[in-house]
């Protein structure tokens, strides 16, 4: 492929898109909101209630604390395994591009 971003046939290249630095900035940015839950419900004391909101409302509802804490260790696996794909396609694509 040249180097000038044309595929030999014509096609424009893939290259890197605004639209995926944005994702990537955005799970990292839910990342580190994510470990503060993590972090925050992890010093809890035993005794502590946590209430859950109901997602597009106003309304909470009481939870068990180790349910909570449990899904949100969960979500921030799931976000930190999305990032890390994201990243290991953008370098993917970066060697593509440079060969």
């Amino acid at each position: 492929m040249p180097s000038s971003g044309v595929h030999a046939d014509g096609r424009a290249a893939p290259g890197p898109t605004h639209t995926s630095t944005a994702h990537a900035e955005s799970l990292s940015s839910k990342i580190k909101e994510q470990k503060i839950i993590v972090d925050e419900l992890s010093n809890l004391k035993k005794n502590r209630r946590v209430y859950k909101q109901q997602q597009n409302s106003n309304i909470f509802f009481l939870e068990d604390r180790t349910k909570i804490f449990s899904e949100s260790k969960n979500t921030l696996d799931e976000l930190k395994k999305e990032y890390q794909a994201l990243e290991t396609s953008e370098t993917t694509k970066v060697k593509t591009q440079s060969t």
